[in-house]
């Protein structure tokens, strides 16, 4: 793994813990506050989207157009259930466990449909990084009463298995820019909400008004996140790539705490090692 691919995934790390901090804050906002992040973030990367589709316009075809579309709608799923989860959950409990599931799914399907193989200490180390950041989110005994949190992280994880692989074949098959897949993304998302937001539009102002930090913060920090992470994936495997990002836990974690209030952030943080560990093995599989 490259330097720069290395750079561009600890700044992916960055600003995924940032977006997701802020959109638990905004977590009562529900499925408003991500149609309207996603009209922000349409409208703030447009520059960018614009110039990358008229640039590889000539390289672009019907197979583009249903990545894109076929990105979207995975996106859409994985940040509306990641906000239920937000709701009726912690931030260090609904984020390690969706994150700890993405790993191994994304291992299993990469190994057979895009013959990547992370080796025998590749695949320890995918293992360990998802069993410590599952510990990381294991509940309190008396949140066990409480299946929803879980159950949505869980429902998140599989959606992110499904649009790191999706969004990967784009960038690192099909050639598309990271830029035009993110944007083409959340412009799909913001039209697949719309009809929601104009029947709910006293909402989405009441929103805008309680969360407009939040709302910028999201739209700017959620597809920059994003981006990153799809330019590493062209320079090196998704197997490597995708289990690097979860060492995000650690600082959501943390953040967590400090910041919400939120219990048992040492325990969290012990098991939290675990994912550095699991990060080390994948990429010393590759090596």
């Amino acid at each position: 793994m490259s330097l720069t691919a290395f750079a561009l995934v600890g700044a992916s790390v960055l600003c995924h813990a940032t977006w997701n901090l802020l959109s638990k804050r905004a977590a009562v906002a529900g499925t408003a506050f991500v149609a309207v992040w996603s009209v922000v973030a349409a409208l703030i990367w447009a520059p960018f989207g614009i110039w990358a589709l008229v640039t590889g316009w000539d390289a672009l075809g019907w197979g583009s157009l249903v990545l894109l579309g076929g990105a979207a709608l995975l996106h859409t799923g994985y940040y509306l259930l990641l906000q239920r989860g937000y709701a009726v959950g912690d931030l260090s409990v609904v984020y390690p466990v969706a994150r700890g599931l993405g790993p191994v799914l994304i291992c299993a399907v990469a190994v057979p449909f895009f013959d990547e193989d992370p080796g025998l200490l590749g695949w320890a180390g995918t293992l360990a990084l998802s069993v410590s950041v599952a510990l990381i989110g294991k509940p309190s005994p008396d949140a066990l009463k409480r299946r929803a949190p879980i159950l949505y992280a869980l429902a998140t994880g599989v959606f992110i298995a499904a649009y790191t692989l999706w969004d990967r074949n784009a960038v690192a098959v099909a050639a598309l820019s990271p830029i035009l897949v993110n944007w083409g993304g959340d412009t799909g998302r913001a039209l697949l909400l719309a009809p929601w937001l104009i029947r709910h539009r006293a909402r989405a102002k009441q929103v805008w008004c309680e969360h407009r930090r939040e709302v910028f913060g999201t739209a700017i920090c959620s597809p920059g996140a994003y981006m990153l992470a799809l330019t590493a994936m062209t320079m090196a495997p998704v197997t490597v790539v995708a289990p690097l990002r979860e060492v995000s836990v650690l600082l959501v974690v943390f953040l967590g705490a400090r910041l919400l209030g939120e219990r048992d952030m040492w325990r969290r943080l012990v098991a939290a090692l675990g994912v550095v560990v699991g990060a080390v093995g994948v990429t010393l599989g590759r090596g």
